[in-house]
């Protein structure tokens, strides 16, 4: 199977070692490989990997998210414009491609008409928009929506974005396509998505793992808005020609929906059974992989979630600990230096108390207030109120911890990934904080390595993502 994806190209069209990122060493002629797309909340990561796992070139974009008036939103057309300015960037490293998959954010997307016209931009999983939709389905279902979606009804939920476009302009609603699947649509022409998206829409019963066409009638909606789950690594469709002609990419390669960017980055993190994954990006969470269906009503309660893995095989529980990436943002913008500086000073001094700080920069950034607008930094040295800052952080991912731990079990290990593993103070605070061994994965862009694997499976190479190599976790 995996001969008849591979690409007829030669080796001459691959650029040389290092391009975009590249392994500083030679792959064989004509090896296969695998793409990975990322679409995440602050950048837009593409990835091609080959059989031993290996990362062997990535490119990544800002994600074009901006605040407006009405809120944090994106255009279609720009969102596309980033994934494609990525893939340009890879170049030749995309003749040998025989599978894609894509994975990123949830609740974030778009609804269509019938005629397959986008009728608003993409509203950020974050935006407060929606209330009223959220206070409407609380009264027609009270708790009962909420323990069958696995988390309590928010604003963040697709259905209610989806549900507030409907009431403000976006006439003749037909369908709704997340991120992740914007981007299976524009390469494949095909609507469809994974199971962990599905999950985060406000209308899947995690559960039974079934759609809630009663929600979306209270709302007016199409009962198949939402398009019907599919396993991650199952072929969804293939690149069309149009695709093809947008992307670089060689018609009819298989592509696959890889699922929700914190899960998919489980799977490129090397996060084994029994690990919990922390997932640290735009926000942070502690994830932990059940093979059974945990307690939605004692996750609730511990206010974490419970949601589906991307094949449809098992649940995952997540809890947030902070939306960690815009309060560094924040914090060292107010510093005046950037993390990296920041982290360097932070080697060579103490502490300052800066938990209230932290506090109010998060609350800042979940009620959706301009950073620009946050509290001024305490007073203190700046490598010091760094350390501060990462202190109640870790403090927070501990908490997250304990409250994943007390619905789905003890961890073994505390397994870190994403933009915030490169901080090597933040690692080591909390590592000094915790109880069980922490560990930093070596996946440089774990998210799109996820859906790389999950490509590699709809390839053929792998039964499941369980069998394919995973990347070396260094002790912290």
């Amino acid at each position: 199977m995996l001969r008849a994806w591979r690409s007829t190209s030669n080796w001459s069209r691959r650029p040389a070692p290092y391009t975009c990122r590249a392994v500083p060493w030679a792959i064989p002629p004509d090896a296969p490989l695998l793409l990975g797309i990322d679409l995440g909340t602050s950048g837009t990561k593409v990835v091609v990997v080959d059989e031993g796992g290996v990362e062997v070139a990535s490119a990544a974009r800002p994600t074009p998210f901006r605040a407006t008036t009405a809120g944090v939103e994106a255009d279609v057309d720009a969102v596309l414009a980033a994934v494609a300015a990525g893939l340009e960037e890879l170049g030749g490293w995309l003749a040998d491609v025989v599978a894609v998959g894509i994975a990123g954010v949830a609740e974030s997307g778009t609804p269509l008409d019938a005629g397959g016209r986008f009728l608003g931009p993409v509203i950020a999983w974050h935006d407060r928009r929606g209330a009223e939709v959220v206070e409407r389905l609380e009264h027609r279902f009270g708790e009962d929506v909420s323990r069958a979606m696995g988390q309590r009804l928010r604003t963040v939920s697709s259905v209610a974005k989806l549900g507030w476009q409907a009431a403000h302009g976006a006439d003749s609603v037909r369908w709704w396509l997340g991120v992740p699947e914007l981007c299976l649509h524009h390469l494949a022409g095909i609507r469809a998505t994974d199971f962990s998206l599905a999950a985060r829409t406000g209308a899947y019963d995690v559960r039974r793992r079934e759609p809630m066409p009663d929600v979306l009638s209270t709302l007016g909606l199409p009962e198949d808005v939402f398009s019907l789950p599919e396993p991650a690594g199952s072929v969804m469709g293939t690149v069309s020609a149009a695709g093809a002609a947008w992307s670089g990419l060689e018609a009819g390669l298989p592509v696959t929906v890889a699922g929700h960017d914190h899960l998919a980055g489980l799977v490129g993190a090397g996060v084994a059974a029994g690990d919990l994954g922390n997932s640290v990006g735009t926000a942070e969470s502690v994830v932990y992989r059940s093979a059974t269906l945990p307690d939605v009503r004692a996750a609730i309660d511990r206010r974490a979630f419970v949601t589906v893995w991307p094949d449809g095989e098992g649940w995952a529980v997540l809890a947030g600990a902070a939306r960690a990436g815009l309060v560094l943002a924040a914090a060292s913008s107010a510093l005046g230096a950037s993390p990296a500086e920041l982290d360097s000073l932070a080697l060579q001094a103490g502490t300052v108390d800066a938990a209230g700080w932290v506090d109010t920069l998060d609350g800042a950034a979940r009620s959706g207030v301009p950073m620009a607008h946050g509290s001024p930094a305490p007073a203190g040295p700046p490598g010091a109120l760094w350390n501060g800052v990462l202190r109640a952080l870790a403090v927070r991912t501990w908490d997250a911890v304990d409250r994943v731990e007390a619905v789905a079990g003890p961890g073994r290990r505390l397994v870190v990934f994403g933009g915030g593993s490169r901080s090597r103070p933040w690692l080591e605070t909390k590592a000094a904080l915790g109880r069980l061994p922490v560990l930093r994965s070596t996946a440089g862009e774990p998210a799109a390595r996820g859906a790389a694997l999950f490509a590699g499976v709809a390839a053929g190479w792998w039964q499941s993502v369980d069998d394919a190599p995973a990347p070396g976790l260094e002790p912290i």
